[in-house]
């Protein structure tokens, strides 16, 4: 028998909400992205933990711009999601490198409202 393939990605979760201005006043806008990074650099070489979080960081960056990815990287919501869960999730993708991609999840759906926090209530 042969062995399930490992995974070879981290999936970061990022939700929280972007303040209007004053030019467009009115409630903030909700906002979910997901963040896939690869857990081997270029070279082959594991990333650690810490190495993981600085590249999902600089795939928003690139992808969002340094304003947007200043609120998204702060935001409070944010955890790690099972590459099960990331494949059940409907998604667009936004930004793609060999380091990883960025997707913003559509909206509407299930999986939207979807909170590890409150399973099995």
């Amino acid at each position: 028998m042969s062995k399930p393939a490992k995974n070879r990605f981290v999936y970061f979760d990022y939700r929280g909400e972007f303040p209007r201005n004053s030019s467009s006043p009115g409630p903030p806008i909700p906002y979910r992205y997901v963040v896939e990074v690869s857990k081997k650099d270029c070279d082959g070489l594991a990333r650690d933990a810490a190495e993981l979080r600085r590249v999902a960081r600089s795939l928003l960056h690139m992808s969002l711009g340094e304003q947007k990815t200043a609120l998204v990287a702060s935001s409070p919501e944010q955890s790690e999601l099972e590459q099960a869960h990331f494949d059940t999730i409907t998604k667009a993708q936004i930004y793609s490198t060999l380091d990883g991609a960025v997707y913003r999840v559509v909206r509407g759906l299930d999986v939207w409202e979807w909170n590890p926090l409150k399973e099995g209530d």
